[in-house]
């Protein structure tokens, strides 16, 4: 396992400085800020954001997310959905051509949903938070979403996440680029008046028996969003089954306080797992690939990044955690 540092937008100078200050050398991106041509992103530049990265002697892991709007209508099964989807197998190739193993993706047209972006946590730091109760009040995430279109039927949205997976996953295994797919976040069944799909670990493993024996398919596990499905169990559950499987692509490392319907995020250590126990469960199942931080508490003192979306404050002390329960996991547990 090793320590990466993600949900990066943009790769400068000052950023790639405190990359090597952490001592960190994968990173990944979420929704990098690429120039959007007709609804993509163009081979040379996604080249251009992997030679910064070789440039500055990091590992570029993966890419996670593209636009909603770039595939909102496969989402949706709406008009349009399969000129969406050859842009995205495009994608996919470009990003095999550019040598990034990786691609994130989530199915939740709605997105991350949350009622509250400065719920008070340890020592007064801002924290997200979801309370169902609240939803109807809005999404306090700014991100474009689609919430104009309704699907109340569950077996709509299988259909629509079969349809795209029949179309993308042998594009996937051709380009040698594994595909992870993120829980739905927070994981109830409903949000907006789009129905959820990937909210626990049965919905999970009907998506894998889509996949088939198709190895590109698998999980970006986000222990905070499974935590929020049903805390230590949950997670034990996700790890246990897909482990040995060699299914986990890679890990987002967070937690959360409670569960849906009601949840708040905090540091690690104060959530609903043991981070060190579950470290040593993913060891022990076989995972063998990169750990994020993700999420973090907002400190009153960090200086927040326009570019990158977060504060280094923040993320240096959720990555210096990691890092050493890693290196407590290397002493005990062997390389």
């Amino acid at each position: 396992m090793r320590l990466c540092l993600g949900q990066l937008k943009v790769m400068t100078p000052e950023i790639a400085t405190y990359i090597k200050q952490l001592g960190i050398k994968s990173v990944q991106f979420n929704t990098p800020h690429l120039p959007a041509v007709d609804g993509e992103w163009r081979l040379e530049d996604i080249k251009a954001l992997k030679a910064q990265c070789d440039e500055q002697g990091f590992i570029m892991e993966s890419i996670e997310n593209v636009p909603i709007e770039f595939y909102d209508k496969v989402m949706l099964g709406l008009p349009g959905r399969d000129e969406q989807i050859e842009k995205y197998q495009r994608l996919i190739r470009n990003m095999g051509e550019a040598g990034i193993p990786s691609l994130g993706y989530h199915f939740v047209p709605t997105f991350v949903w949350r009622t509250s972006r400065d719920t008070p946590g340890r020592g007064g730091v801002k924290v997200t938070s979801f309370h169902k109760s609240e939803e109807a009040n809005g999404n306090t995430v700014d991100y474009f979403a689609r919430t104009d279109i309704k699907i109340e039927d569950e077996e709509v949205m299988w259909a629509n996440y079969k349809y795209f997976m029949d179309a993308i996953l042998p594009v996937a295994e051709e380009a040698g680029v594994k595909l992870a797919l993120h829980p739905d976040d927070p994981p109830v069944p409903m949000v907006a008046g789009v129905h959820r799909l990937f909210i626990s670990l049965d919905a999970f493993k009907r998506a894998e028996q889509i996949a088939g024996d198709n190895r590109m398919w698998g999980l970006d596990l986000c222990l905070g969003t499974v935590s929020e499905m049903g805390g230590r169990d949950a997670v034990n559950a996700f790890i246990d089954y897909f482990g040995p499987k060699d299914r986990i692509h890679y890990v987002h490392f967070r937690d959360v306080q409670g569960s849906v319907p009601d949840f708040q995020e905090c540091f690690l250590g104060e959530g609903n797992f043991n981070p060190m126990e579950t470290l040593v469960r993913l060891k022990k199942s076989g995972f063998d690939g990169y750990i994020m931080d993700d999420h973090v508490p907002q400190f009153s003192s960090d200086i927040i990044n326009p570019d990158i979306g977060w504060g280094y404050v923040s993320h240096g002390y959720e990555n210096g955690y990691i890092e050493g329960l890693l290196t407590a996991l290397d002493y005990f547990c062997g390389e």
